[in-house]
Order: structure tokens, then sequence, then C-alpha cells
């Protein structure tokens, strides 16, 4: 501590002080006194009442570090606070001399300044512990923007902008306190901690990141092999940040594929492109788990066909082919005819072709022909011909049928003659006898009423019938969705139930017929738009929601199989010859020609080289919680991942935000005149 020689009534005084305004503090009290009193000798280092030099020696470190907490704790108003306790004391207590604000602003600076110079360790201690302990606080009462950013999961963007608007804030209050010369000291010195403070924030949150980065980069290598657990968590959680999902988001899609029969659903396929890239990654690098994981990924993907085919027939409600459901058809309408025309006929009376003869009259008009231009040696062309053979049927010219049963004999022949006009393409001959089938139809009906019973369940059958070419032939690429939507609505209950089973027959052989690669994806084919549209629309009543829901999935679970086993083999080859080549001959080369150093930093290198990214113990265990289909298990290790994440991301935070308050309120402080 340095001595000062000041004279004063003639007289000499040494006067030892840590700085000037220690020495001024020791002339005041020198005049003070009385001039008796200066005539003694010499007053030497003036004690000062209560202050830091009268205490116990042990007391004088947690004094050091106790001025260290509450300076950062006050942001610098610590000394200006005890000052104003101090003077507001000494004329309160009888026992205490009176003095000044000032006087007690000066003692308490001057102690201040003499602790810290002899106890730095303390004080720098009790300045870090202020610290921790104000960033604590201010994150606890959700004042701190860092360190609610950080918990926020904000990028090192928005972390480093709320860093440096906080560091700002305090460095500008700290250096305000932290002045010692008037107003406009306090000023100066409050721009000073305000632009310190903000660079300290903003260099902050890069730092913390990349110092933890470096740090865990660097004992990777070293410490998961031996505790791979913790690295594996840190993996998944990672990854759900990635992907933007949650423990409880992930199981939740689990179960519903349980739910819907798809209990092959995993961890990987859940998390969707972030889980393609670990499943990727976790079938390249080898470990233990590799060949299984390949095995089951191949196996999976075999069966994605007769999955398929079975959500098609669940989701239609169909398990026959189109060609079985035709023959069951048409043997229901076969034994339900055999049941009702027969009683239809026994109960009733004569028929009426009077009209059916005059429609087919109006056509051929064989009278007139044959008086105006007579016609013996010209043929007929196919529709007279046609009409011709079902006139006389039902009548000779002279008498005509008034049976029912040879009516509908005829109608069973002309039905046939239809049929086969239709099959040759002669539309218009069909056209013109459908006219003449309506008139028989009605005939047979006035005859008979049972007869309309019968007709009416024919026809019915009928359609059903024809529903299930209907379906088959809008399966075809070249049908609309357009088209082929409002048709299916128009249909009967029943009639939509035949469609289905026509509709989906080719697309279940399609399915059947595509190669089972594990490269082949057989849910592709069922997401055009075409599909798409009409998936969902034809589907049995509420399941065509559960069906779309079942092809997506079978097209993810493609989507992981194919980043594990397809694509390029150079990464599987170059990670394969890595694992083969794990002995380098070169160091036992070296121990031959005695250069041991030699040898050592070979096997190092070699070492080091295989032990970049993830070692295979960690990745191991990464590929089978990656393949777990169980939600429960699943749910307890990335709940545990994303625990120790925000762990680490509190940990982080507090570090950044006590790194900020230290720099913003410890800079200004070691600056300040």
């Amino acid at each position: 501590m340095p001595t000062y020689e000041i004279e004063m009534n003639g007289q000499k005084f040494e006067i030892d002080a840590p700085d000037d305004a220690s020495v001024n503090l020791a002339v005041k009290q020198l005049q003070a006194q009385p001039p008796a009193a200066l005539a003694k000798p010499a007053l030497t280092n003036p004690p000062v009442e209560g202050g830091y030099s009268n205490g116990p020696e042990w007391t004088k470190p947690i004094t050091a570090f106790g001025n260290g907490i509450v300076d950062m704790v006050s942001g610098g108003f610590a000394d200006e606070a005890g000052a104003a306790i101090d003077s507001a004391g000494s004329h309160i207590l009888p026992w205490r001399e009176p003095k000044s604000y000032d006087q007690a602003l000066a003692e308490g600076r001057a102690d201040q300044k003499t602790v810290a110079a002899e106890h730095p360790v303390a004080d720098i201690a009790g300045k870090v512990t202020g610290a921790l302990w104000g960033a604590s606080q201010l994150a606890k009462a959700g004042l701190s923007p860092t360190f609610n950013a950080i918990k926020a999961e904000a990028g090192l963007g928005r972390v480093t902008a709320a860093s440096a608007k906080e560091a700002t804030v305090l460095g500008t209050i700290s250096g305000f306190g932290s002045g010692e010369d008037g107003f406009v000291n306090r000023l100066v010195n409050a721009g000073v901690g305000g632009g310190l403070g903000l660079g300290i924030g903003a260099v902050a949150p890069a730092a913390v990141a990349g110092g933890t980065q470096l740090v865990k980069s660097a004992a990777a290598p070293l410490i998961a092999p031996f505790a791979p657990n913790g690295y594996v968590r840190d993996a998944l959680a990672t990854a759900l940040r990635r992907a933007g999902q949650t423990p409880e988001g992930i199981t939740n899609n689990m179960r519903a594929a349980a739910a819907d029969g798809q209990d092959m659903f995993n961890v990987a396929d859940a998390m969707g492109y972030t889980g393609e890239r670990l499943m990727s990654t976790s079938a390249r690098v080898p470990h233990d788990n590799r060949q299984p994981l390949a095995e089951a990924l191949m196996a999976r993907q075999a069966g994605q066909g007769e999955r398929l085919a079975n959500n098609l027939a669940e989701g239609f409600d169909t398990f026959d082919t189109a060609g079985r459901r035709v023959a069951d058809r048409t043997a229901q309408r076969t034994a339900e005819a055999n049941e009702l025309y027969p009683a239809a006929r026994a109960n009733a009376g004569p028929v009426n072709v009077t009209p059916v003869l005059q429609e087919i009259d109006r056509t051929i008009r064989p009278g007139v022909n044959q008086m105006v231009n007579p016609r013996d040696r010209i043929a007929n062309d196919s529709i007279e011909g046609a009409l011709t053979r079902v006139r006389s049927m039902l009548s000779d010219g002279n008498s005509q049928v008034t049976d029912f049963d040879t009516l509908f004999r005829a109608k069973l022949d002309l039905d046939d003659m239809i049929q086969r006009a239709e099959g040759q393409g002669a539309g218009n001959r069909a056209h013109y006898l459908s006219r003449v089938q309506g008139l028989v139809d009605q005939a047979l009906a006035d005859a008979s009423e049972g007869y309309v019973g019968a007709r009416d369940a024919f026809s019915r059958a009928s359609r059903r019938i024809e529903a299930v070419d209907a379906g088959s032939a809008a399966s075809r690429i070249s049908r609309r969705a357009q088209d082929t939507i409002p048709e299916f609505e128009a249909m009967a209950a029943g009639e939509q139930a035949d469609f289905r089973a026509g509709y989906i027959d080719p697309l279940i052989a399609r399915l059947e017929g595509a190669s089972s690669s594990p490269t082949t994806n057989k849910a592709r084919m069922l997401q055009t738009p075409k599909f798409e549209a009409e998936l969902p629309a034809f589907a049995a009543p509420g399941r065509g929601g559960q069906l779309a829901d079942r092809i997506a999935r079978e097209q993810t679970m493609f989507r992981t199989a194919n980043a594990a086993l397809g694509n390029s083999k150079t990464a599987d080859n170059l990670a394969d010859a890595a694992d083969m080549n794990q002995f380098d001959p070169a160091v036992i080369g070296r121990l031959v020609r005695g250069d041991p150093i030699g040898a050592i930093t070979t096997g190092l290198s070699k070492a080091l080289g295989t032990l970049t990214g993830q070692p295979p113990s960690v990745v191991e265990r990464l590929s089978r919680v990656l393949m777990e289909t169980n939600p429960d298990v699943a749910l307890n290790v990335l709940q545990a991942g994303t625990q120790q994440l925000s762990r680490n991301d509190q940990l982080r935070a507090r570090l950044v935000s006590a790194l900020v308050e230290s720099g913003a309120a410890g800079v200004p402080r070691l600056t300040a005149p």
C-alpha cells in the first residue's frame, strides 16, 4: 500500500492509503482534529470506524466474496446503497459519530477496493456467484430474454438477438451504477457498459454453442463406446426436434397404425423424413444389429403386396373375385326366376299382341310393300329380317298368339336376338328389337300380375350383374374419376356392392402380379390422382379414411426401407471397407523397425479415423429404437431423450445467461474510472 506525505500546520504526516480518495478522507479527518491532537508526533493510517482494516484477518476473504456477490446483483449500486445506510445509521445510533453520505461513500469504496486488491480470487468468485444467482433468478421469473429464447427452441439468430438485447440493458445499468465522478461520468460509463454488453451478448450464444459442441465432439469417441445410452437419447431427441414432433405424437401415430392392423409401423416410419435418414445411417454403419435390421426391412417390404390386397378387400368389404361375383349373381337370378315365373304363368290370362304387331308393321309394312313395290326377288335387310322373324312367332297372318307361355318363350328368344345384335355391333337392329321387346313385356305384364314382380326381380338381378362389369371398366386407367364417381353414386346400394367387387379385382391382380423385390413400391400404383379420388369414394361406408391411411403408411414404410436398402451402394462399400481394415500392417512394420513412437502415432491416427461420427455401439442401440414397434416402449425411450435434451437446453441457457450477466455487469465495473 503506498505511503503519502502531507504537511499541515507546519507538521508532516505519513498516511498509508490505497488511493487518492482515502488520502482525501484522511486529510479531512486531520483537519477536523483539535490543535492539541495535531501536536502529537504523527497520525499514521487513521482508523476508519467499523472499516475493513479493523476486522479479523479470517473475515477478509469472506468480505471480498460477499462484496463480489452484492456488487454483481446490485448492478454497481451496492456502494451507494451501503453509504446511504451507513450515513443514516451514524445519525440515528447514539454511540456512533455522525458522518455525511459522501464520507460514508468514500469509506465504503475504499474498503471495497482494498479488499478486492488483497483477495482477488474471493472477489472474482463472489462476482461469478452473483452472476449465476442473478441469471437463475431472472430466468425463474421469466425476465431473461436469452433464457426464454433458448427454452422456446429458437434458432441461433433469435437467441443471439435476445442475448444482445439483455446484455445491452444489463451493461447500461451496471455502467451507470459503476460511475463515481458525477452524473456525466455515469452517463459516459453507461454508454461504455451498454456497448460492451452488446458485444458480449452477441458473441456469448455462439461461443457457448460452439464450445459445447467442441467438447461433445472431442469426448464422443472416448465416452460413447462405453456409455452409449446417453448419446442414443441425445440423437433421438435431436431427431424429434428436427422432425417437429413429440414423443406422444410419434407413439400416437404408431397406435393408430396398430389399430388399423399395421403393427409393423415403427419409430423410424412415424418420424417421417428424419427417421428415413437415421435408418439410412443405421443400415450403412457396420454394427452387430446391421444384418437383422436389413433382413427385417426386406421381409416387411416383401409382404407389402399381400397387405395392400387385404387392405383393399377390407376397405371395399369384398373378398371374392369379379368372376365369382358374376357367377353367384347369375345363379341367384336363375333360381329366383325359376321360382317367380312359373307362378306368374300359372295365374296368367290371354295375351294381346296386337300393339306388338302394329309396331313391327310400321317398320316392315308387309302389305303395302307387297302391293306397291313387289320384292319377291329382293332380300330383306337385317332389321327387316329380324323383325319379320319376331312377327312370325306372334302371327301367321290370319291369327295371332294369345297364350301367355307361347309369348313368354318368344320374349326369351327376342332377348337372345338383342344380345347377339349388341355383341355383333349391330346397334340399329338391337334398337328396333328393343322397342318391340318393351311392347312384348307390357303384353305379358297386362296378362299376369305376378309377371310384373318376376320381371322387376329379374331386372334388379341383371343390373347387379352389370354393375360388376361397370366396376371392372371403371378401374381402367383410361376412365376418369370425374365420370366414374357420378356413375357409382347413381347406383342403388346393392349395385354399388357389386361395383366394388368388379373395381378392386383388377387392382388386386396388379398387386399380386407386381415384383416382390424390396425396391418395388406397390403402394405407388394406388396413389395416382385417379385412385386417390376413387378409392375413398368407392370404399365401403365408413372405410374410406382408414383405407387411405393404410395406403399412405405403406408408402411411408417403403420410403424407410428404400432409404436404408436402396440407392447407391458406394456408402455401404466404404463403410464395409473401413470396418474390415481395422488392423493396419504398418503398425507392426514400424515396431519391427524399432520405431515404437511411429507405431503409436499410426495406430492413433487409424483409431481416430474410424471414430469420426457415432461409434457402432451407439448406432446399434439407435437402430433397435428405430425398429421398435411397441408404442409404450417407444414412448419411454423417446421421453427420456427429450427430457435429457431439455435439461441440456436449460443448462446451456443458464450458462449463456450467466455469461451475459457477468460479462455485461462485470466488464463495465472493471472499466469504471
